[in-house]
């Protein structure tokens, strides 16, 4: 495929050449374009979840300037939805009844994904900086179309494409996607929590908080303690596999939506691929094993992904709780200055402290009528309501 830019760079081609596996893909000029710069887009963080994910088709780009030098990656994956995967009644709910039950119930769709299914934030390209955002987005959007047109010679149908999912600072610039026929949908905010420079140990953080949610950590803490937390390695992951699926799908079975679904195999697979850098900790009582949590550490960012519970034990042992303090203990240990807990449980989440970041991802239905008939259901998601917890002295919010 060969684009012609007009914005960055006028009268200069680009490049580009898709990858239907990692394997395929050449791991010198990929890296190149990447240059260390966000974990979910390394080639080994990308096998892993290729290897463990026999499901999902995985598409992989590289994009190249005139002279030939890689100036950019992609990377999507396809996946297939059906009304399992969604909590259908909360759906029509959140939509205001707009939209049928009945017709939400037979949702059979193949999703092409920029970006991550499985981690939050922008995590479905990168470029070099000498290209501009708007360019950059620009080349995303023709490649995406190309694999589009693609899948559909082949017979596989591509009912709709999502590019996800975007901070604030890139609001502007990606809202160009609009006058490609996209819609712009406001999710869920994403909690963060700020380490302040200061906080170089667990007890800091704690000593910044008011008097009553000092005291509430406290007694999670104290609730907490007969728990053994064991850091996982890959030979603990192997010998719990079933026990760590099961408790991952009864998280995600809880869930309204879930973009996909991963297994323990491919969690095993991602911590051979990282190492250190995806933290893994399970939870024990007696010897058995009642929770897990996952992290990925990367640049200054602590970025939770994954939970596991036994919800048998979670209100006794406030096991939910502990492993949000254990994030921020881990985040400091690691001289983190974020910790990324997602979506969900929002006011859960700003009892320790995060805040809630607006984020926005883009959809569009490849059927241009279904695409308009969408708009107003579109139009009427929101981000979810919650109380905001404010646990730290005042002056933590100057």
């Amino acid at each position: 495929m060969t684009v012609h830019s007009k914005s960055a760079y006028p009268q200069v081609e680009y490049d580009a050449q898709f990858f239907d596996s990692i394997d395929e893909v050449d791991a010198k000029k990929w890296n190149s374009a990447l240059n260390d710069k966000n974990i979910y887009l390394s080639i080994p963080y990308l096998r892993a979840l290729e290897t463990g994910l026999k499901t999902y088709n995985f598409k992989y780009i590289i994009f190249y300037d005139q002279a030939k030098d890689p100036i950019g990656i992609c990377y999507c994956q396809i996946i297939k939805i059906t009304s399992a995967d969604i909590d259908t009644a909360a759906l029509v709910q959140r939509m205001g009844g707009m939209l049928p039950q009945n017709i939400i119930k037979r949702i059979d769709l193949r999703i092409l994904i920029c970006g991550n299914a499985f981690a939050s934030g922008e995590n479905g390209f990168w470029f070099k900086d000498d290209v501009k955002t708007q360019n950059a987005i620009e080349l995303v959007n023709k490649a995406i179309e190309e694999i589009h047109n693609a899948e559909k010679k082949r017979g596989n149908k591509i009912s709709i494409t999502m590019i996800k999912e975007f901070w604030p600072a890139s609001f502007e610039a990606i809202s160009y996607l609009k006058e490609k026929g996209c819609l712009e949908i406001n999710i869920d905010v994403n909690m963060v929590l700020t380490l302040k420079e200061e906080w170089t140990q667990f007890d800091d953080y704690l000593d910044a908080m008011n008097s009553k949610f000092r005291t509430k950590a406290k007694q999670v803490l104290q609730k907490s303690s007969r728990i053994e937390i064991r850091k996982f390695t890959e030979e603990t992951i192997l010998i719990h596999l079933q026990e760590i699926d099961e408790m991952y799908n009864t998280i995600v079975d809880k869930a309204n939506f879930s973009f996909g679904r991963l297994n323990a195999t491919t969690l095993l697979l991602v911590k051979k691929a990282l190492g250190d850098d995806f933290y893994f900790n399970g939870y024990f009582m007696n010897n058995k094993l009642i929770g897990f949590s996952t992290a990925t550490h990367f640049d200054n960012v602590l970025d939770g992904n994954f939970i596991g519970l036994d919800y048998n034990f979670n209100q006794e042992f406030a096991m939910y709780q502990r492993m949000l303090y254990d994030f921020v203990e881990h985040a400091l240990q690691v001289k983190a200055k974020y910790v990324r807990i997602g979506r969900t449980a929002e006011e859960i989440k700003s009892g320790i402290g995060a805040l809630p970041v607006e984020m926005k991802f883009y959809a569009k239905h490849r059927n241009k009528i279904k695409n308009a008939l969408l708009k107003p259901f579109v139009n009427k998601l929101e981000p979810s309501n919650f109380e905001l917890r404010k646990p730290f002295k005042s002056e933590y919010y100057r």
